[in-house]
């Protein structure tokens, strides 16, 4: 069966050099950083921090470049992210444990689908009602507002809030690409007809329609329309605030030693443009007096059939 259906998919998209780009880091090149040449990494659960700040996809020179113009309270360092895309970044950091000190506040349906349900104390599932249906994302300020109010309502617990940007859909000020849907979110809040999604700025940049100065411009502009919210976090979080990402972005870099490259952020491929992330620490006052408790009940509104379509959607590998 296996074999029928690659042959299938063979027939199918034989000509497809971005197909076969796409497969061969798939199996052989992600296999390869994770199997025998991984990159050293520290997950950010053995960090020090009160409060997490994770931005989706900022890969630390673009954050370093609008750091350098419009500076956050702080001191900023580069770190290694243990994995290049939001699934393994929660897997690698958070399957494994139990973290009743902490509540994680998400714009991004993965928190939800893909740990187990006991892992946080709670889990504030921002992108089931705080969704803007214009844009199709979570706004900053919404996660901003989100996380005082759960910062308030949890003094004695740590706090991850998430932020969709600078994931595309790019809605800054310099907007690029289309954002009529975000299948991700529609396949947890369970539309089965949410199959389809459109090609993000990484691909069309891939497929020679955009430039590397207009994907970057507009990319940039995405973490930008983000910069306000996270001000306000750090200079409102009581104690040690951190503010980080999940992985990066590919544009266009090479997977040496494999002369390939890259777009976007497919699993495993673990290259510098893909896991060197920021790591900005702030502190307000004192240090949190953390303790842990027993899970509050979370409706996750999933279902294991809408947990493998999520797998398999990926963001946009």
């Amino acid at each position: 069966m296996a074999l029928r259906y690659a042959l299938s998919e063979i027939r199918k998209h034989g000509t497809d050099r971005t197909w076969w780009r796409k497969r061969f880091l798939t199996h052989a090149v992600s296999r390869y950083f994770t199997d025998v040449r991984r990159p050293p990494a520290t997950p950010v659960v053995e960090k020090d921090w009160d409060n997490l700040i994770v931005l989706d996809a900022c890969r630390y020179d673009l954050f370093e470049e609008v750091h350098a113009e419009t500076p956050l309270p702080g001191t900023l360092e580069k770190r290694r992210s243990v994995q290049s895309g939001t699934p393994g970044f929660l897997t690698e950091n958070f399957a494994d444990g139990e973290f009743h000190d902490t509540v994680y506040v998400t714009g991004n349906p993965y928190v939800n689908t893909d740990l187990p349900e006991e892992t946080f104390h709670a889990v504030e599932s921002v992108w089931k009602d705080g969704w803007d249906d214009d844009l199709q994302t979570v706004r900053p300020q919404t996660m901003a507002d989100r996380t005082l109010s759960v910062a308030e309502k949890y003094p004695d617990k740590r706090i991850i809030s998430h932020f969709l940007q600078p994931h595309a859909p790019f809605v800054g000020d310099v907007q690029l690409g289309e954002r009529e849907t975000f299948a991700i979110r529609e396949q947890a809040m369970g539309n089965e007809n949410a199959t389809t999604r459109h090609r993000t700025p990484f691909e069309m940049l891939e497929a020679g329609e955009v430039s590397y100065d207009e994907v970057w411009t507009a990319y940039r502009s995405n973490l930008e329309s983000s910069w306000p919210a996270v001000r306000q976090l750090l200079e409102n979080l009581q104690g040690l605030t951190a503010v980080t990402s999940d992985h990066g972005n590919a544009m266009g870099e090479r997977a040496w030693p494999f002369p390939i490259r890259v777009y976007g952020h497919p699993l495993g491929i673990l290259i510098p443009a893909l896991t060197e992330v920021p790591w900005l620490t702030h502190q307000n006052g004192t240090r949190k007096d953390v303790s842990a408790d027993r899970p509050v009940d979370v409706d996750r509104q999933v279902d294991e059939k809408t947990n493998e379509r999520l797998r398999m959607l990926g963001y946009a590998e």
